[in-house]
């Protein structure tokens, strides 16, 4: 079992909640924030970094693990409203310490991350995913991976991503067909 307070609990809960009333959140569902957590353990992950952040659920999966091994989430949305409400969630979770909010293009503020990613997270606009994961891939730790939402959900939009991505002879890929669909992408060197 994942280890959370009582308040990153309640968060978790309460942006379950607030999610179809919101009518904008997208966020993945309380299975695949499992999964997340449990890729993370796996990969013995330290520092995440997340391009699309909207109001924090899946960061707050993600920090639960973290919050373990004493490491870090970066987490990047380009809307003022889903940086500003997730900052306040994870505040309210008891996560501020552990979770570096950006607001703004992840194109620009990726390569401004510091250290050396052991696991990454696209959710975000899937025209950009490709340029997106091009310069996680770059940061990232061989043995690391990049998880990709909705490619499943969003055929035509990720097809030539997913086409790129087994046609790679440095990562193993694999789709992972909950929800909307999970691309598991490891780094081999």
């Amino acid at each position: 079992m994942i280890p959370m307070t009582p308040a990153l609990a309640a968060q978790i809960d309460e942006t379950e909640r607030l999610a179809q009333p919101r009518g904008d959140s997208m966020q993945i569902s309380r299975d695949v924030g499992h999964l997340l957590a449990n890729i993370a353990l796996a990969h013995q992950a330290k520092l995440i970094v997340e391009v699309g952040t909207s109001y924090g659920f899946s960061g707050m999966w993600w920090s639960a693990l973290l919050a373990t091994c004493n490491g870090h989430l970066h987490t990047i949305d380009v809307l003022d409203k889903k940086y500003s409400t997730a900052k306040a969630t994870f505040a309210a979770a008891g996560l501020a310490d552990r979770v570096t909010s950006h607001l703004g293009n992840a194109r620009e503020i990726i390569p401004t991350i510091p250290g050396v990613i052991d696991v990454a997270f696209i959710d975000a606009d899937k025209p950009s995913t490709q340029a997106y994961f091009d310069l996680l891939w770059l940061k990232l730790r061989v043995g690391g991976a990049i998880v990709t939402d909705n490619v499943i959900s969003h055929p035509q939009e990720m097809e030539a991503y997913l086409t790129a991505l087994r046609a790679r002879d440095d990562a193993h890929t694999v789709t992972i067909p909950m929800r909307a669909g999970v691309e598991w992408t490891v780094k081999l060197r």
